[in-house]
């Protein structure tokens, strides 16, 4: 999930915010107000529990980024990157580069969160019993931090992936069998069955109990988490199928390049509604000095693409991200990811020797999808473009 506000880094780890996040900070400081701390410590005024109410609320969201940094920390420790840490509507989320390799380095991280807030928890009750000096207002929110962290470690040690339950779950099974997609099948079933079970507690409790908003709240719930469940398990057997491939065996060994001295009206009339192609390598004497894409193009305005030249609005050399044909695909994806491209260079040297596009690294999951693995996840999400048609140039 990409955050909508970046706040900073840690550890070279960007926090942000989404901005669906402002909403549940805005309803929890609202029961917080109402309902928390009138109980807790009567005779305030309106605006003394509206912002307590708010200092506790932002201190929960404090204690969950601590709950993700816990998992973030250990997983850099056994070398795995972590990119991201958001604040969302259901409460954080870490971005980690890659799935662990063996089931211990899984426990320790999935343990992490869960301990981190027990510990806060328990850091907020020393308090309390240590320090009997303390004004009544900052032992009311000591009093919440306690509870409250307590729920999250409990909710989150709750067996369905991809809670850290879930992912402990996962890693036992994982331990018994030694095979890490039947332990994932497995544990996404049981965070399914989870899911749909919030699901239905969330409507017996709206209608049974007359609670209509914790039932809402629960179904919301429960429906994040068995979609969770299912794109998690489709994101391992995504995994799996690349795992080993090289950018060599998916790359177009041909593309359609272009020269700099190229007319943006000829590029377009022979590449981009010919071909199809919305990315073209820029090669002069052989090797590789840019790309234009169609982005680029749409800088221009449409009066001078006969004119202007594919060298002088091309992303250089310099700029562009490149793989070799050794590259694994999964590195090569993610740089495709991270800047939002759908096409990569492939070079030996300076050399352009191929293209990798999404399209095709899609064509070989459908082939993959089709044989006959009994171990194997079926892939049926995947945030790709749709397949895009490659020839080589005329």
């Amino acid at each position: 999930m990409e955050a909508s506000v970046k706040l900073g880094r840690i550890r070279g780890i960007t926090i942000g915010i989404h901005y669906s996040w402002l909403a549940v900070f805005a309803v929890l400081t609202y029961s917080l107000a109402q309902w928390f701390f009138p109980v807790v410590v009567p005779g305030w005024t309106v605006a003394q529990y509206w912002g307590v109410g708010a200092v506790a609320a932002l201190l929960l969201y404090a204690s969950v980024l601590a709950h993700e940094l816990g998992h973030s920390l250990v997983a850099q420790s056994r070398g795995i990157p972590v990119r991201s840490i958001t604040l969302f509507l259901f409460g954080g989320v870490a971005l980690i580069g890659r799935e662990t390799e063996d089931p211990r380095d899984e426990f320790l991280i999935a343990a992490a969160g869960p301990l981190v807030s027990v510990l806060v928890g328990g850091a907020s009750l020393a308090i309390l019993l240590t320090a009997s000096w303390l004004p009544t207002v900052v032992a009311a929110v000591l009093d919440y931090l306690l509870w409250a962290n307590l729920v999250v470690a409990a909710f989150n040690l709750i067996p369905g992936y991809p809670l850290d339950g879930g992912r402990l779950f996962r890693s036992a099974i994982w331990a018994l069998t030694g095979n890490i997609n039947r332990a994932t099948r497995i544990a996404a079933i049981a965070g399914v069955v989870v899911g749909f079970a919030f699901m239905v507690g969330g409507i017996v409790y709206a209608v049974a109990l007359n609670s209509p908003l914790s039932g809402i709240w629960m179904v919301a719930i429960g429906w994040f988490l068995q979609r969770a469940a299912q794109q998690s398990a489709q994101q391992v057997a995504v995994e799996n199928a690349l795992d080993g491939v090289r950018v060599g065996s998916l790359m177009n060994p041909n593309p359609p390049v272009v020269r700099p001295d190229t007319s943006l009206d000829l590029l377009v009339a022979r590449c981009v509604l010919a071909r199809d192609d919305d990315g073209v390598p820029v090669v002069d004497g052989g090797q590789l000095v840019g790309m234009i894409t169609l982005s680029d193009v749409r800088e221009v305005p449409r009066a001078a693409w006969g004119w202007i030249s594919v060298g002088t609005c091309m992303t250089p050399r310099s700029r562009l991200a490149t793989a070799t044909p050794s590259t694994p695909i999964e590195s090569a994806l993610l740089a495709m990811s991270e800047r939002g491209l759908h096409q990569l260079p492939v070079l030996h040297g300076n050399v352009l020797v191929g293209q990798l596009t999404r399209g095709a690294v899609l064509r070989h999951l459908r082939t993959y999808e089709r044989l006959p693995k009994t171990e194997r996840l079926d892939v049926n999400l995947l945030p790709l473009p749709a397949l895009r048609r490659r020839e080589p140039a005329a």
